[in-house]
């Protein structure tokens, strides 16, 4: 009897988990993206739960996109680390005990859900407004859930040596300009460069303001990375954008963030 009663809970559980992941994947949109943290602080909760800032977690209760980022991250974590064999949705359910806030959040959805509240079916309608920005002109008027257009951008990366250790860029490479806006971008990598997974990220001395994961292919001979950047929270200023190897090759290419429209032509260093 008591195998029984284990076994029902455990289904319970995760059907419990199931729901959550469905409705915070949907219930938020917030298309704009307005107050969301960087890609890098949902990559380093996903690493490092313990050591995270509460506020990142509760934010993924009332944004759907930063939601789903954050368990694209969840898998990109268990494919890397492939002697773990269990789904990635065990993975959730260990994210939900070091979480238990937002669990309980999700809980309470479902009570209000069942009840059929009319206060969180207005909720669920209209997403929490994004906060207040005391640099906007008062009479300013802002688009209502605009799209975000990302246009095509190149770098060519073909030319550059890999570097070892902590190297960075060498004093003869060009700095490629680098427009701050949502990019659809494309990188070539050196002859040879091998396919498979590559972390990407923009530095500026020790400190990462922008960090991704994606994977190269070869096409038509040339070893491509294709990934959507959205640059529109980094600062301009100087930057270096550094890209590794999962065998460890790494390439540093100096770029500079500028205030400018995208050309859509390949940038060459």
């Amino acid at each position: 009897m008591r195998i029984d009663d284990s076994a029902a809970r455990e289904k319970s559980g995760r059907e419990l988990l199931d729901f959550a992941r469905s409705y915070l994947s949907e219930a938020f949109p917030n298309s704009d993206r307005q107050g969301c943290p960087p890609d890098a602080s949902l990559r380093f909760l996903a690493f490092n739960p313990s050591q995270s800032e509460p506020t990142v977690t509760e934010h993924l209760a009332v944004c759907s996109p930063c939601f789903r980022r954050y368990a694209e991250l969840l898998a990109e974590l268990k494919s890397r680390k492939q002697a773990e064999e269990r789904s990635s949705w065990t993975r959730i359910s260990v994210w939900s005990r070091a979480h238990p806030l937002l669990v309980g959040a999700a809980l309470v959805f479902v009570l209000f859900i069942a009840i059929g509240a009319s206060l969180l079916l207005n909720r669920i309608r209209v997403p929490n407004p994004p906060p207040l920005d005391t640099h906007r002109g008062p009479n300013s008027v802002q688009p209502v859930n605009p799209e975000v257009a990302y246009s095509p951008f190149s770098l060519d990366l073909s030319a550059l040596s890999p570097v070892r250790g902590a190297e960075s860029a060498t004093g003869t490479q060009r700095r490629v300009p680098v427009p701050s806006s949502p990019l659809d971008l494309t990188l070539t990598l050196p002859l040879a460069s091998p396919e498979g997974h590559y972390d990407l990220k923009l530095t500026s001395g020790s400190e990462t303001v922008w960090s991704k994961s994606a994977q190269a292919h070869l096409l038509k001979g040339k070893t491509l990375i294709q990934v959507e950047a959205d640059f529109r929270q980094i600062r301009t200023g100087n930057y270096n954008l550094e890209v590794q190897s999962s065998t460890g090759i790494r390439l540093v290419q100096p770029v500079s963030i500028q205030d400018v429209p995208p050309k859509g032509r390949e940038q060459k260093p």
